[in-house]
């Protein structure tokens, strides 16, 4: 790499037509992201080669960053002082603060998203799903990128009381999903379930969205919930 060089961009095949403008895709990642170990130019899947619609021929995956920086179809790569200035990277996914609004936003000002926050989300049961009052299994997910994800919580009433679940064939690796599942003990009535995760560096998920509100929605990871009716 260039001395310096503080930045990959990437051009893609694909157009984008957006507010009358059209352009190619693009996007960059910082070089120290690009360079590590994890990061892949693709060609091949499962021991086949690149289908169309998965990006063939030549692709970028970036595990742990948000989907938009691993573009498919492409045609150029560049190492470059600056991210890139395509319109994709330039102005979108940008995250603002709760005050900013769609008019008032200014891109060159807004945190550019590429890593995304510690999740989870409940499964099973679906939401509004009628159950029978006694044992019930709440099943689902939890990722936390470049962390791995140490605990997870589930509660049954809202997220006054917590249980803690069970984590199924747990790798404790970065960017892969861990599986969980808890066996939670349902009186009659009407339950708000919860799930909150926890990783390996003691953080864990906000309680609401309005603790991270943003006009466009982004990175929004606070408490899943599932309503239920037990009967």
């Amino acid at each position: 790499a260039a001395e310096g060089a503080g930045h990959v961009a990437f051009s893609c095949a694909d157009e984008c037509h957006v507010e009358g403008k059209t352009f190619h895709y693009g996007a960059s990642i910082p070089i120290a992201k690009a360079l590590a170990a994890e990061v892949l130019l693709a060609y091949e899947m499962n021991g086949a080669a690149l289908t169309p619609e998965h990006g063939a021929p030549l692709r970028l995956v970036v595990p742990g960053y948000a989907g938009v920086r691993s573009p498919k179809w492409l045609h150029t790569i560049t190492v470059q002082d600056a991210p890139s200035d395509n319109p994709i990277q330039a102005d979108d996914y940008k995250l603002f603060p709760p005050h900013v609004t769609k008019e008032t936003a200014d891109p060159t000002k807004g945190i550019t998203i590429n890593g995304l926050p510690l999740n989870s989300a409940i499964c099973e049961p679906a939401p509004h799903a009628r159950l029978s009052a006694g044992a019930a299994t709440v099943r689902g997910y939890a990722t936390a990128t470049d962390r791995a994800v140490a605990r997870v919580d589930v509660s049954q009433d809202g997220g006054r009381t917590w249980s803690q679940a069970e984590l199924e064939d747990h790798s404790g690796g970065p960017w892969s999903w861990t599986f969980w599942h808890a066996m939670l003990d349902l009186p009659k009535g009407e339950h708000e379930l919860a799930v909150r995760a926890w990783d390996d560096a003691g953080q864990t998920q906000p309680a609401l969205p309005d603790d991270t509100w943003n006009y466009k929605g982004y990175l929004s990871a606070a408490w899943h919930r599932v309503s239920v009716l037990v009967e």
